[in-house]
């Protein structure tokens, strides 16, 4: 190999490594607001800073304002579908928020939801799910947890406000962990084919195949 060939591999290698490293170690500093409330606009508010590098992201600028009954409808999609999620990933929910808490520096957390389902009982299991869920994050004295149930009727509600710092390296480990749980495969088995099924992707599923001459 020619050496001016094999400098130039040497310094791509180097140079791919360093940015790697600095990708993995230096930390994400992460502003938040997120708000939805049936009486007022939302809020989707992200700013991200990594070395000399901002982003904001302001989710209600780019989306505009949407029809109430939709929204509203969609608020009610949101709270059964976080139902159904605790109610099958409990446990490596609750196992990856633990370790997820454990690496990240939250210099502000604040946190106010209100949620309610038709059923009296399925919210009192959802508010369950979700105090254990938060139980890790309310140890540290930067954070503010409120959770308020309604169960006389169906509500989602929710504001939440902070500052953080994250390295991509210390979340490698405890996301493997998680996917590697088979509640969690399962879950991505079953949203994967169910989204093949509805895009016709996967043929003999939703759909019949006709033979020529025989339809």
């Amino acid at each position: 190999m020619h050496p001016s060939l094999l400098i130039f591999l040497l310094l791509v290698v180097s140079t791919l490594t360093l940015a790697l490293m600095l990708l993995l170690w230096i930390p994400f500093v992460c502003r938040f607001e997120l708000k939805r409330d049936p009486d007022g606009d939302p809020v989707q508010r992200i700013e991200v800073r990594w070395l000399f590098i901002s982003r904001v992201i302001d989710g209600f600028a780019a989306t505009g304002r949407e029809d109430r009954r939709a929204e509203k409808a969609e608020e009610k999609m949101d709270v059964m579908r976080i139902f159904e999620l605790f109610r099958t990933l409990h446990r490596p929910v609750t196992a990856l928020a633990q370790r997820v808490v454990q690496r990240i520096d939250f210099r502000e957390l604040s946190c106010r939801a209100t949620f309610g389902l038709d059923d009296p009982a399925e919210t009192g299991m959802l508010s369950g799910f979700l105090y254990a869920a938060f139980a890790p994050l309310t140890r540290s004295p930067a954070v503010s947890v409120r959770l308020h149930p309604v169960f006389h009727e169906p509500a989602f509600a929710y504001r939440v406000r902070g500052s953080l710092s994250v390295t991509v390296g210390r979340m490698i480990i405890p996301v493997i962990r998680f996917l590697r749980d088979r509640a969690v495969r399962g879950v991505i088995v079953r949203r994967v084919r169910g989204s093949l099924s509805s895009s016709g992707g996967v043929p003999g599923r939703g759909t019949r195949k006709c033979l020529p001459g025989s339809c």
